[in-house]
């Protein structure tokens, strides 16, 4: 993670991913009393940040249209997260005090990697902890209805299947 402050009596960092995911904030700040850090002892007393970063992954045959459902997933994910992402990208800032620390963004991500039957479609966003299942969910339908409308499919009986009837798996 980068630190955010050094106090008297205790440290804040604001916690990133690994390396392999390019070091992005997950929002959530850790505290720690700095003679735990002689220790070797680190506990988290930040009340504050209850952001982090989710996704949601489609795996796609290489003859879809790609690019465009990779852009309308990342419209749909910055729908739904714009609120959060600034609420998350104030807090997050609010909590810098030098100069020299990078920018901090919770704007959606998307990524594209190969997969084995075609193509993995990845959305990376910031929602609140608490709230986190319910957004997965609402995206996984906006993306289960665009790929229905894309490819006129229908149910067993012959009839459109009823999206409100329709739980994506999380």
């Amino acid at each position: 993670g980068e630190v955010v402050e050094v106090g008297l009596l205790s440290t804040t960092l604001l916690e990133t991913t690994g390396l392999a995911d390019k070091g992005e904030p997950t929002g959530r700040r850790v505290s720690f009393v700095n003679s735990y850090a002689v220790r070797g002892q680190y506990f988290n007393f930040s009340g504050e940040g209850q952001w982090m970063w989710d996704e949601i992954t489609v795996s796609l045959p290489t003859d879809a249209n790609l690019y465009a459902i990779a852009k309308e997933m990342e419209r749909a994910a910055r729908e739904e997260t714009t609120e959060s992402a600034q609420l998350a990208e104030q807090e997050w800032n609010r909590g810098k005090h030098t100069a020299g620390l990078a920018r901090v963004s919770a704007a959606p991500m998307v990524a594209m990697r190969p997969a084995g039957s075609g193509v993995d479609i990845q959305v990376r966003y910031v929602t609140r902890a608490l709230g986190r299942h319910e957004v997965r969910d609402r995206l996984y339908r906006h993306v289960i209805e665009m790929l229905h409308e894309k490819t006129k499919l229908a149910s067993p009986e012959g009839a459109s299947a009823d999206p409100d009837k329709l739980h994506a798996v999380s």
